[in-house]
């Protein structure tokens, strides 16, 4: 058991060396971040839910979000989550991927890059892959299909009568 205890000491300080000497190497997957951003939709005046349709997801050139919901400017708002952000919270200039939990999107990578003009706005870039209306199309149809992501306040349409967008 004595010898044992300098060689589990000696174990753990190669380890702490180990981790101290990758943190300094640079980001790794181990510190990357999640970060959710909201896009702004419209709301269907008959039946008070989030208008989903590709037309709500247009690229122009990029998809624009913002990392608050109360920044859209929309009554209702969709959230995507932005994976492997290197800073929490967010600096300008950093970039993530879009995540499609499950999606059949078409081939490529949605990147996200943190610019902050206007503040707090993050853009989403469609693969090169595929051109914009294709994209849309495809965002449009992910977020009808995940319905769940629509984060909400209340619209009140005329007459008064509150709906909730969901």
């Amino acid at each position: 058991m004595a010898a044992f205890v300098p060689r589990l000491k000696a174990g753990l300080v190669s380890a702490s060396l180990l981790i101290l000497a990758g943190s300094s190497l640079g980001a790794s997957p181990a510190w990357a971040f999640n970060v959710d951003v909201y896009r702004g939709v419209d709301v269907n005046a008959a039946n008070g839910r989030a208008t989903l349709s590709p037309s709500q997801f247009r690229f122009n050139p990029d998809l624009s979000t913002f990392n608050t919901a109360a920044a859209t400017g929309k009554p209702c708002n969709y959230r995507f989550t932005i994976t492997g952000v290197a800073n929490n919270p967010a600096q300008q200039g950093d970039q993530g991927t879009v995540l499609f939990a499950g999606a059949s999107l078409p081939v490529g990578v949605y990147t996200a890059t943190f610019n902050n003009i206007p503040l707090g706005h993050w853009r989403i870039d469609h693969p090169g892959t595929i051109n914009a209306d294709a994209a849309k199309l495809a965002i449009g149809t992910y977020a009808q299909a995940n319905r769940g992501n629509i984060v909400g306040g209340t619209f009140v349409p005329v007459p008064p009568s509150v709906a909730v967008c969901n």
